[in-house]
């Protein structure tokens, strides 16, 4: 069963703890947002749990196929579009795959990344309850 995540704002402004139970870690926002930049900003937390999820989708099905992949390296950044008809956003991703693949391989396992299971609640349809 997931776990509950619960997050409680701090003292200096913007600072946050978050925990699940059992692990517990901090969100704040940049000087620049008023913040004090003492823990990654939320939307850095949410960029890092696609990287994260992204990484070990790509370990699991490379070691299912028993490929020589050694590391990963996976950089993103949200890209902010505003417009005449509002707001949107995109995401910039950059992976680099080590070992002894072939090019058909980094190709298969980069086109696994839409499929990870973060990937897909931040691109798709969802419904929030408050």
């Amino acid at each position: 069963m997931p776990r509950i995540l619960t997050i409680e704002s701090l003292e200096p402004h913007y600072r946050c703890t978050c925990s699940n139970g059992v692990h517990r870690w901090y969100a704040d926002e940049q000087e620049s947002s008023g913040g004090g930049d003492t823990a990654p900003s939320p939307t850095e937390i949410l960029l890092s749990a696609m990287g994260s999820c992204a990484i070990n989708t790509l370990r699991m099905y490379a070691a299912r196929k028993e490929w020589p992949l050694e590391k990963i390296r996976i950089r993103l950044s949200l890209e902010t579009i505003k417009s005449e008809s509002g707001t949107s956003y995109r995401i910039h991703e950059e992976v680099e795959l080590t070992g002894p693949l072939d090019q058909e391989q980094k190709d298969r396992l980069r086109s696994l990344l839409p499929k990870c299971p973060v990937t897909r609640v931040v691109t798709g349809q969802v419904e929030l309850f408050y």
